[in-house]
């Protein structure tokens, strides 16, 4: 029983040391492409769940030894996946594309693109034949009552940044449906502004999704 809860929260670390690895190279990438620092993701701490949930289901799914080719194309097919159910998810739930490829090459209802599944490929390489090893070895040098107690602990932090994240998501979809528009970009553009102006949490949001597209089809 408690072999199983070790592994178990093991795996609760390896989705918070992702999710944060996840959370500063979106960060680095948006410092460099718009030469500002942006807390990207939708959580208010530095995390980004999609990478972190992604490192474990490869984690879970591909062994070691598999031969290159194998972890490559099983991690593009992940990962593209992943981001796939998400981004139609979140959009359902709240009205709300948070990211949208549908300008670029080779994408698939703007939610997911070839680009995202080469990186996911050679993501996947990287995790499961050069990080996962080490990352387990260090985990393994701590106490197994310390370590189960530390990531006990932020995962707690991590639901309550979760719960309080979503809260703030859904007064962001409510604010935006009162104003009762039909949906075109143009006046999507103006309800963002709008929405920038309303609350410090809206305005983090939409600095981290910064081709978030409010959609407002089916409301009256």
């Amino acid at each position: 029983m408690f072999d199983f809860l070790y592994n178990f929260i093991t795996l609760c670390a390896l989705f918070l040391f992702y999710s944060f690895i996840g959370w500063i190279i979106e960060v680095i990438y948006t410092f460099i492409t718009e030469k500002k620092f942006v807390n990207r993701g939708f959580l208010i701490g530095p995390l980004v769940p999609i990478w972190g949930f992604g490192a474990v289901l490869i984690t879970l799914i591909l062994k070691k030894d598999d031969s290159l080719f194998n972890l490559a194309i099983s991690s593009a097919f992940i990962g593209t996946f992943l981001e796939y159910v998400v981004n139609y998810v979140m959009e359902k739930m709240f009205k709300v594309r948070w990211w949208d490829y549908s300008r670029l090459p080779f994408n698939i209802n703007g939610r997911v693109w070839l680009g995202s599944s080469l990186f996911f490929g050679l993501g996947g390489i990287l995790v499961v034949k050069f990080l996962n090893p080490i990352i387990f070895n260090l985990f393994s040098m701590i106490n197994e009552v310390i370590f189960s107690w530390i990531v006990i602990i932020f995962v707690l932090i991590f639901l309550t940044d979760f719960c309080i994240s979503f809260n703030i998501i859904n007064k962001l979809k409510i604010s935006a449906l009162s104003m009762k528009k039909d949906y075109t970009e143009e006046i999507s553009k103006k309800v963002r502004s709008v929405l920038m102006e309303k609350s410090l949490w809206f305005r983090r949001l939409l600095k981290a999704f910064p081709n978030i597209r409010i959609s407002f089809k089916g409301k009256k």
